[in-house]
């Protein structure tokens, strides 16, 4: 475990890869829109085969850290380093394949309400151009198979639940055969029954493909049934890094009160729904 500071938040310590299979690399990273500064020097370590993670207060920029996993932003100061390949080094045309190797889970899922629940499936394999058409219906059928939703391929998105959308975003996002996973709040605006259906869709795809996956969620529960390994991000570095039975066991005030849902502490060190602007430190007293 990287143990969280007991005051300000401060980077925890790089990771070396040579402790494990390290497959995504983060080193130094910095991020600025405009004046309001979002990530301050940030290093992480994701591991191959691993489901990461990550919690934190909303607006501390966890959805601006995938975005640079897979090279929607770039940093302004550090590196990303994808399976050996530094990102910031790549145009737009040599980031499609890295690009490939990456699926993508968007917050709401990001259907396309024009297309059936087969084509937007379909969607990421003719982007590739994939022509074999017969290949393309092989694929999107078994990506369906996968998430349970087989039967609904001729249905478009304005039939389906807010569960249902989800486990298609999860098809279109695996049918393209990646390594790693993005999942932005997967369950979020979820019932509990169908937020667990998703867990164990999230458990179930790196138990039968392997997959390496990051995922980003405010629901705790979630967290504990999905995790190999937990990072908190806050005041944009990487407050807590450890495993999940790491995290129930902190004594640390700011994560208890965060895992626990208690907004006492919070509210008065500062963060709440955005992170402060300003440098001060938090602090947990």
């Amino acid at each position: 475990m990287k143990p969280s500071p007991s005051h300000s938040p401060s980077p925890a310590p790089a990771v070396s890869a040579s402790s494990g299979d390290s497959f995504i690399q983060l080193r130094g990273v910095e991020k600025a829109f405009g004046t309001q500064r979002v990530l301050r020097g940030l290093d992480l370590d994701i591991y191959r085969g691993e489901t990461l993670v990550l919690i934190g207060p909303s607006g501390e920029g966890k959805s601006v850290l995938l975005k640079h996993i897979i090279g929607l932003l770039r940093p302004d100061a550090g590196s990303v380093c994808f399976d050996g390949t530094l990102l910031e080094d790549l145009d737009e045309r040599q980031l499609r394949p890295v690009r490939r190797r990456i699926g993508y889970l968007f917050q709401n899922a990001a259907l396309f309400d024009s297309l059936s629940v087969a084509d937007n499936v379909a969607f990421p394999l003719r982007e590739a151009r994939v022509k074999n058409e017969d290949e393309i219906q092989q694929r999107v059928q078994e990506a369906l198979e996968i998430v349970e939703l087989g039967e609904h391929a001729a249905k478009m998105p304005i039939n389906l639940s807010g569960g249902m959308r989800k486990r298609v975003g999860i098809a279109r996002a695996i049918v393209d055969q990646p390594e790693i996973l993005l999942y932005d709040e997967p369950t979020a605006g979820l019932d509990p029954i169908v937020t667990d259906v998703i867990d164990h869709m999230i458990r179930r795809m790196k138990k039968r493909f392997g997959i390496t996956s990051v995922v980003i969620t405010h629901d705790m529960g979630s967290v504990f049934k999905v995790a190999d390994r937990i990072a908190m991000l806050m005041k944009g570095v990487i407050y807590f890094e450890g495993t999940p039975k790491e995290l129930r066991s902190s004594r640390d005030p700011l994560l208890r009160n965060f895992i626990t849902g208690r907004s006492e502490m919070t509210m008065r060190s500062g963060w709440g729904d955005r992170a402060p602007a300003h440098d001060n430190p938090i602090h947990p007293d």
